[in-house]
């Protein structure tokens, strides 16, 4: 009795569940709950920081209620907390608390969100310069224009305009105009010269608690935007 017991309590929290794909998920009925209001809809969508649900009782649920899911999908019923993030007409957006999965079989990278941000870089040179007839060595920092191409929770794609020929391992202060400054420092990882401008590819160092949080709600509003501006571009197609 002991060892079925064991047993049964690995497959309800998860520790020996069989792996299963995101997309196993998808299309399987959905109960959303909040304070006692119950509505059964369908997941049609679970990519990045969101999932998508539709219901036709939409109208009863508000952006920030936070929600209680019962999934019920080919590969097992799954139970969890998340959070409204947007809601468009016949649909609603919550958050993907990956962690609340048991068993998922994909280690989903931070996923990159197209951005067009404008921002600046600070670059420091040692330069020499003559000094009362005498070659003294100075730091000289310039600040120059950038323009983001994508951005995730780990990095950031960018080009200069303008300015100095960045090499990998480099680092450089970066501000980003975020929905507010967002002030960081960033290494170079790579970069692309085959276009007019150079892009460079570069990860963020030593984030903090409330930058990773400004970052995360930037991310999330942009993924959001971008999938719900893409469902209504393929409905008005139809």
């Amino acid at each position: 009795m002991t060892g079925g017991t064991k047993a049964k309590n690995q497959d309800v929290y998860g520790s020996d569940k069989p792996k299963f794909s995101i997309k196993a998920l998808l299309h399987s009925r959905t109960v959303i709950e909040k304070d006692g209001y119950v509505s059964t809809g369908v997941l049609t969508h679970a990519e990045g920081d969101m999932m998508e649900i539709e219901l036709t009782e939409f109208k009863q649920f508000d952006l920030g209620d936070p929600v209680s899911l019962t999934i019920y999908s080919p590969v097992g019923t799954h139970r969890l907390r998340s959070s409204v993030i947007a809601k468009a007409s016949g649909a609603l957006a919550v958050l993907f608390p990956e962690r609340s999965f048991a068993g998922l079989d994909e280690r989903r990278e931070s996923p990159r969100v197209d951005a067009v941000v404008q921002g600046t870089l600070k670059h420091k040179q040692s330069r020499t310069l003559m000094v009362q007839n005498e070659p003294t060595l100075v730091e000289v920092e310039e600040t120059f224009e950038l323009v983001t191409r994508n951005i995730s929770d780990t990095g950031v794609a960018f080009q200069l305009p303008a300015g100095p020929k960045l090499s990998s391992g480099e680092i450089v202060d970066a501000s980003l105009k975020l929905e507010a400054p967002f002030e960081c420092q960033v290494e170079i990882i790579r970069k692309d010269e085959s276009s007019e401008w150079t892009t460079y590819g570069a990860r963020f160092l030593e984030l903090n608690e409330l930058q990773h949080r400004a970052l995360r709600a930037f991310l999330i509003h942009k993924q959001v935007g971008a999938y719900f501006h893409l469902k209504q571009d393929k409905k008005s197609r139809q």
